[in-house]
């Protein structure tokens, strides 16, 4: 498993997270995608490579927080 420490942030990679919160891979780049484009979670996402991408976990569940909160006040 691999994790990164950068401050108080620890940072996975996206297979980790993917297990780590339980959603399939497919659904955790669909969400990603979402964070890259909300100047917000922007800076959740490092991408030192093509092939390397790491994902803050807080910056996620802060992410999955707002999405919840989104779907609240549709309804």
């Amino acid at each position: 498993m691999r994790v990164i420490l950068m401050g108080n942030e620890m940072y996975k990679s996206k297979q980790n997270l993917a297990q780590l919160f339980d959603v399939p891979l497919k659904t955790l780049n669909n969400d990603l995608t979402e964070m890259r484009k909300l100047s917000q979670f922007q800076k959740s996402i490092l991408k030192p490579s093509h092939k390397r991408v790491y994902v803050s976990v807080e910056g996620y569940r802060q992410f999955l927080q707002y999405k919840q909160e989104k779907r609240e006040k549709a309804m």
